[in-house]
């Protein structure tokens, strides 16, 4: 199984906190895990907001080495457009819904803290790590 993580969940595990969340991380080869392209651009806008946005780029492109490094194609374009369809009267947020069409155009499952949110994606598969350790 690959595990496609969102933003919040490389947080939590940089942080360490919950504690949890880094041992399964750890756990898992990093084969299994994938990263979004949205995901990166989150990472590098939170380090342009720092007060070392070099030091901390350099930082995240550290922890995300190892994983795959997944991008918005047609296929996730096209899950993008029944998403964002279906959830119209309630939506989520733009890069939220670009992660999910990501995931399911790849048919991974989302490693989230925002699974609330996502969990109204139809089809989608979400695991919270923070909520079960």
């Amino acid at each position: 199984m690959i595990w496609l993580l969102d933003t919040n969940v490389l947080i939590h595990a940089v942080r360490g906190r919950p504690p949890g969340v880094r041992a399964r991380l750890q756990r898992q080869s990093p084969d299994d895990i994938a990263v979004s392209s949205i995901t990166v651009a989150e990472l590098w806008y939170g380090a342009e907001k720092g007060v070392s946005p070099v030091r901390k780029r350099e930082a995240w492109k550290a922890v995300i080495e190892p994983f795959q490094v997944i991008a918005f194609d047609r296929d996730a374009a096209e899950h993008h457009a029944r998403i964002r369809y279906l959830l119209r009267h309630r939506p989520i947020g733009e890069r939220d819904l670009l992660i999910a069409s990501i995931a399911l155009a790849r048919d991974l499952t989302l490693v989230t803290h925002n699974a609330a949110e996502f969990s109204r994606v139809p089809r989608l598969r979400v695991e919270d790590w923070a909520a079960t350790h």
